[in-house]
């Protein structure tokens, strides 16, 4: 009879470990259907997300908005939770969405050193894009004519510009300027887009340099001296 209750309490005991061993495994089991594989959500729009994760019983949670070259506004750029990972069904998956390019306000760049330009634009982070090169008589060398986008406007962190080269190359005979008035002098210079070097006092232009009839560029310099003028000798 002893024997009879050992062996009984034996069974009953594999019994209950066969049992406890069965029940483990069950609900090792459903935990495991109960976790989902996260997808790559980087790049889609909210929409598509939304719906990646609904088809898993994983729900979308924006963390916040950013900028970005890459991405236009909407689109995510990462998530919390890396592609592959194995989260409980219903969690939220936390992404950062694009807000688009970064919206700068252009400055004003127009009349100034293409090199005073290049630095500016170093110290905001940006870029000049295109560069155009165009003769121009009102605006001097290498200095800005105009830009795109115009100033203040919103954009990327690049700025085409528009430079000139200065004034075309025009080549003539220098004017006889010995024997005119200052006031002529200057007129005649001024007119041909000459720079006039005066020298000494005076009214009257008695010596010049170049001599009349040398050929000069426009926008060269002419050396006059000035004097009393023979009529002011009487």
């Amino acid at each position: 009879m002893l024997k009879s209750f050992f062996k009984l309490i034996l069974y009953f005991s594999g019994f209950v470990v066969l049992g406890a061993v069965a029940t483990l495994l069950i609900l090792r089991l459903i935990n495991f259907e109960k976790t989902v594989m996260v997808p790559s959500l980087a790049g889609k729009t909210i929409s598509e997300a939304t719906g990646l994760l609904k088809d898993r019983d994983l729900f979308l949670e924006i963390d916040r908005e950013d900028y970005s070259d890459e991405l236009p506004p909407g689109h995510i750029i990462k998530q919390d939770v890396k592609q592959g990972e194995k989260v409980k069904k219903y969690t939220n998956i936390r992404v950062f969405v694009s807000k688009g390019k970064t919206m700068i306000t252009t400055p004003y760049f127009e009349g100034m050193d293409i090199n005073d330009v290049k630095l500016s634009l170093k110290k905001l982070g940006m870029e000049i894009g295109k560069i155009t090169r165009l003769h121009s008589d009102n605006v001097e060398k290498d200095r800005v004519i105009t830009q795109r986008p115009l100033p203040g406007y919103f954009s990327g962190n690049k700025v085409n510009l528009v430079v000139s080269l200065g004034p075309y190359d025009v080549s003539y005979r220098c004017p006889q300027f010995v024997d005119m008035t200052v006031v002529e002098a200057r007129k005649t210079a001024n007119a041909l887009g000459l720079k006039l070097i005066e020298r000494k006092e005076g009214r009257v232009i008695v010596l010049q340099k170049p001599e009349a009839g040398a050929i000069i560029n426009k926008g060269d310099s002419v050396e006059v001296t000035l004097g009393r003028g023979w009529g002011l000798w009487f």
